[in-house]
């Protein structure tokens, strides 16, 4: 099942309705309770920050967090530390604090998971998507490709809006890349951080940040990577069709650059968290999911192969190989 599920994700999710308030007519705004699962990341802090100022601008109004579910990870010293001063900061912003997954769902229309830890995710996201509640899942989307690709298999099949991106697909230099600015992008390099935890693939902690700026220049369709190190830092280098090359190296900051067959620029910048806060309260209002399941899939199967690729001591990976290791053992899951 999980496997021709898989052919289906490009396929789009169906629209949901939702009551609204306003003045009548065109000029009604949706209105719509948002939930939060996990408060053991700044975003959260940000993100409502964002949602319930009095002044919204059209583009995020309408969208106000209500209640949070603070659970965080035991075993990880950052949420432990940081989930009761997160949730003292949630609650003064107006935020009701709840104890369960189950007590926020029957107070809210949509949900963001922001859980930092992604190995809990695949069992924070079914509850909420049973409930037929949209979902934006924060980075990394799950611990492992096979708990990504169940969950993107779980909503689709319930008809579920789900988007999970970094903010950092929605730089101004990055999106304009993807636009065709300077045409097809034939040769890209990214860099981000790249801190490790010990629980998750290398990159999924936090070098997803950079993979993901890479993704959004090159686009979908990367075949094979290689791992390897200089000085010491992940460089992993992805091959795409018809020679396109895109690399991601694990650095300071965040920036890259990419060159197309029209021009080449700077990109891979941050550039606030409000660009990817638009994105996903639009996705509320529309139902309509912004990224393509499939293209977040890709970016995922990517870093996979980069462990894979250290594993056999640099060796090239297809992606298409550890996409379909992991659709099996999530297609055995229970």
């Amino acid at each position: 099942m999980i496997r021709s599920l898989l052919y289906l994700l490009s396929a789009g999710c169906l629209l949901f309705g939702f009551t609204t308030v306003g003045l009548g007519g065109e000029d009604e705004v949706p209105q719509f309770k948002l939930g939060i699962i996990g408060l053991d990341t700044s975003h959260v802090l940000a993100f409502t920050k964002i949602l319930n100022d009095p002044q919204a601008a059209p583009d995020v109004s309408g969208c106000r967090v209500v209640a949070a579910y603070p659970k965080g990870s035991p075993d990880i010293e950052s949420s432990v530390t940081r989930v009761p001063g997160y949730t003292k900061q949630v609650r003064e912003m107006g935020v009701e604090i709840v104890d369960s997954i189950d007590a926020l769902l029957d107070k809210v229309d949509c949900v963001l998971l922001e859980t930092n830890d992604g190995r809990p995710h695949l069992e924070q996201a079914l509850p909420v998507i049973k409930a037929g509640k949209p979902l934006f899942i924060d980075k990394p989307v799950a611990g492992s490709l096979q708990d990504a690709i169940a969950i993107y298999a779980a909503a689709k099949q319930a008809g579920v809006p789900l988007f999970s991106s970094s903010s950092l697909r929605y730089g101004r230099a990055t999106q304009a890349a993807r636009a065709g600015a300077w045409g097809t992008i034939t040769h890209c390099e990214t860099h981000s951080p790249a801190s490790l935890e010990p629980s998750h693939p290398d990159l999924f902690w936090y070098g997803i940040h950079g993979c993901e700026s890479l993704f959004t220049a090159m686009g979908p369709g990367c075949l094979s990577v290689q791992r390897t190190e200089e000085d010491g830092k992940i460089v992993v280098t992805g091959k795409w069709p018809n020679g396109r090359v895109g690399i991601y190296r694990e650095g300071s900051g965040y920036g890259g650059h990419a060159k197309g067959q029209k021009g080449e620029a700077d990109l891979g910048f941050y550039d606030g968290y409000r660009p990817l806060v638009v994105e996903f309260v639009n996705m509320f209002r529309t139902g309509q999911v912004p990224i393509d399941p499939a293209e977040t899939l890709e970016i995922y199967a990517f870093m996979e192969a980069a462990d894979e690729s250290k594993r056999q001591g640099g060796a090239e990976v297809t992606l298409e190989s550890v996409m379909k290791a992991a659709a099996a053992k999530a297609d055995s899951a229970p």
